[in-house]
C-alpha cells in the first residue's frame, strides 16, 4: 500500500491553504484543489514526509504539526492509499508561494462549496478548523 502525507495550514480566521493542482492530463484529480501533500518515500518519517511536501510545494517550513487523521482512501486510479494528515497554524510572517499547481490560496469554509476538491479533503478541512478552534480557546 502507498503512503501518503499531507499538512493542512490553518490562519488564524479560520481559513485554509489550499493548492489549485494542475489541469494536465496524467496527474490525478487535474483541476482539484486539496492541501500540500504527496507520496512518503520509503523509510521516511510521516511527520517528516508531510513538512518536507508543504516546503516542497510552498516554501513554507511549520514550527509545530498537530496530528489530524491517518486514513485509507481509494485514488481514481483504484489505488489505496494510506494517507496521513496533519495540521499547523500559519505563523503570519512566511510567505506561502506556489511551486507546485495553478495557484496557492487560504480559502474559507464558507467558500468551499463549488469547488472540486479531492475524495474526502473537505471533510478533512473542516475537522482541522475545528481542531484549530479547540486550540485557540485553551
Amino acid at each position: 500500500m502507498n503512503h501518503g502525507a499531507g499538512i493542512v495550514v490553518v490562519r488564524e480566521d479560520g481559513a485554509v491553504l489550499m493548492q489549485h493542482r494542475d489541469n494536465k492530463p496524467g496527474i490525478f484529480y487535474p483541476d482539484h484543489w486539496c492541501y500540500p501533500a504527496g507520496s512518503v518515500d520509503e523509510g521516511e518519517d510521516y511527520k517528516e514526509a508531510a513538512k518536507r511536501e508543504l516546503k516542497e510545494e510552498t516554501g513554507y517550513e511549520p514550527k509545530e504539526l498537530f496530528e489530524l487523521t491517518d486514513e485509507i482512501y481509494t485514488r481514481s486510479d483504484g489505488q489505496q492509499v494510506n494517507r496521513h494528515i496533519f495540521w499547523t497554524p500559519y505563523d503570519n510572517i512566511q510567505e506561502i508561494k506556489c511551486l507546485e499547481g495553478q495557484e496557492m490560496q487560504f480559502i474559507k469554509a464558507e467558500e468551499f462549496p463549488g469547488k472540486k476538491f479531492l475524495p474526502g479533503q473537505e471533510r478533512l478541512l473542516n475537522l482541522a478548523i475545528q481542531k484549530a478552534k479547540e486550540i485557540r480557546r485553551l
